[in-house]
C-alpha cells in the first residue's frame, strides 16, 4: 500500500511539474507577444510623433516662406515709394532753384523801381516838354541805369536806394492777383464743366487722361468696328493704369549747359512695347504721362483744364470770359426773337 501511495504521489508531482511548465510556456509566449506588442507600439508612437514633428516643421516652413514674401513685397513698395519721394525731391530742387532766379530778377526789379521813384522826386531825370525840350524814354532809362549804378544822385548805396517796405508791397500786391486768378479759373473750370459745348474751341480737357482714338484707329484696321472698340477701350485702360502707378517713371535726367531735366528714357522696357503698338499711340500714351506729371505727380489722377483746342494750348481767363459772354449775347438774342414782346 505504502508503494502504491508513494508511486501516485510522484504522478501527481509529476502532473503538477507538468502543468507548471505548460504555464511557463504559456506565459513565455505570452511575455515575448506583449514584448513585441510593446515595440510595436513604441514604433508607431516614434513614427506618428516624427510625423507630427515634420509637418510642424513644414508648417513652420511655409509660415516662414510666407513672412518672407510678405516682407519682400512691402520692401518692394517701399523702394518705390523712395524712389518717387527722391524724384519729388530732385523736382523741388529745380523749382527752388527756379524760384531763387526769379526771386533774383524781381529784386533787381524792384530796385530799379525804387531808384526810378527816387530819381523822379529828387529831379534827377526831368520829363518835361517845356523850355529845356522833351527827354526821351531811352535818355529816362539810361539816367535811371546811372543812378543805380553810381548808387544815386548822393552817391547812396544800392541797398540804401531799395525800399523793403516797397518790395514786401509789390510781392503780397503779387500773391494776391495770383490767388484771386487761381479762384476765378478755378471757377471756370466748374462753369465750363456745366456747359455742353463739344464742338466750341475752348472746353475742359481732363489733363494725364490718354486720348482713345489712336487706339481705335489702329484696331479697326484689325477688327469689325464692335469689336475694334472694345479692343480700344481695353488696351487704352490698360495703359492709363499704367500712367496712374506712380511707380512708373521712365525718365532719365540729363544736364546741359544749364540746370538739369528729365526727359522720356528710351531704354525703359516699357517705352519699347509702346513704340511697339505705333507712333499714334505712342504720343497719346507719353503726352498724358507728361500732363500727369506736371498736373498731379503724387496724387496720379486726371486733373480738369481750360483748353483751347483749335491751338492746342491752355486756355486763358480772357478767352473763357469772352466765350461765356458770347453764350450770354446769343441766350438774349434767342430769347428776344422768341419772346418779342418782352422787348
Amino acid at each position: 500500500m505504502a508503494s502504491e501511495h508513494g508511486a501516485g504521489l510522484e504522478q501527481d508531482i509529476a502532473r503538477l511539474i507538468s502543468s507548471v511548465e505548460c504555464d511557463m510556456t504559456v506565459q513565455t509566449g505570452i511575455l515575448k507577444q506583449y514584448a513585441k506588442l510593446q515595440d510595436a507600439v513604441k514604433a508607431f508612437l516614434e513614427k506618428a510623433k516624427n510625423t507630427h514633428d515634420k509637418q510642424e516643421v513644414e508648417r513652420l516652413q511655409e509660415e516662414l516662406s510666407n513672412k518672407n514674401k510678405k516682407l519682400s513685397f512691402e520692401m518692394e513698395n517701399l523702394r518705390g515709394m523712395n524712389q518717387l519721394l527722391e524724384r519729388e525731391n530732385q523736382q523741388l530742387s529745380v523749382k527752388n532753384e527756379k524760384l531763387s532766379h526769379e526771386n533774383k530778377e524781381l529784386t533787381l526789379k524792384l530796385k530799379e523801381k525804387h531808384v526810378e521813384t527816387v530819381a523822379l522826386k529828387r529831379g534827377s531825370i526831368v520829363l518835361s516838354g517845356h523850355t529845356q525840350g522833351i527827354q526821351t524814354r531811352s535818355m529816362f532809362n539810361r539816367k535811371v541805369q546811372e543812378c543805380i549804378k553810381d548808387g544815386g544822385a548822393n552817391n547812396e548805396s544800392k541797398e540804401g536806394l531799395f525800399d523793403q517796405v516797397l518790395s514786401n508791397r509789390i510781392i503780397a500786391e503779387d500773391c494776391e492777383k495770383r490767388r484771386e486768378l487761381f479762384e476765378i479759373r478755378k471757377m471756370l473750370i466748374q462753369v465750363f464743366g456745366d456747359i455742353d459745348h463739344c464742338r466750341q474751341n475752348i472746353r475742359i480737357k481732363m489733363m494725364g487722361e490718354i486720348n482713345c482714338k489712336p487706339f481705335f484707329d489702329a484696331s479697326l484696321s484689325e477688327h469689325p468696328v464692335d469689336i475694334a472698340k472694345d479692343e480700344a477701350v481695353k488696351n487704352c485702360s490698360a495703359w492709363q493704369q499704367k500712367i496712374n502707378d506712380p511707380f512708373w517713371h521712365p525718365y532719365k535726367r540729363i544736364t546741359e549747359d544749364g540746370p538739369s531735366e528729365e526727359v522720356l528714357n528710351d531704354e525703359d522696357e516699357t517705352l519699347k512695347k509702346l513704340k511697339a503698338c505705333g507712333e499714334d499711340i505712342y504720343e497719346a500714351v507719353t503726352e498724358a504721362l507728361k500732363e500727369m506729371d506736371e498736373y498731379n505727380r503724387s496724387g496720379r489722377t486726371a486733373v480738369p483744364e481750360l483748353w483751347n483746342y483749335k491751338e492746342g494750348r491752355k486756355a486763358t481767363v480772357l478767352e473763357c470770359i469772352e466765350y461765356l459772354g458770347k453764350r450770354v449775347k446769343e441766350q438774349s438774342y434767342k430769347k428776344r426773337k422768341n419772346n418779342p414782346s418782352s422787348i
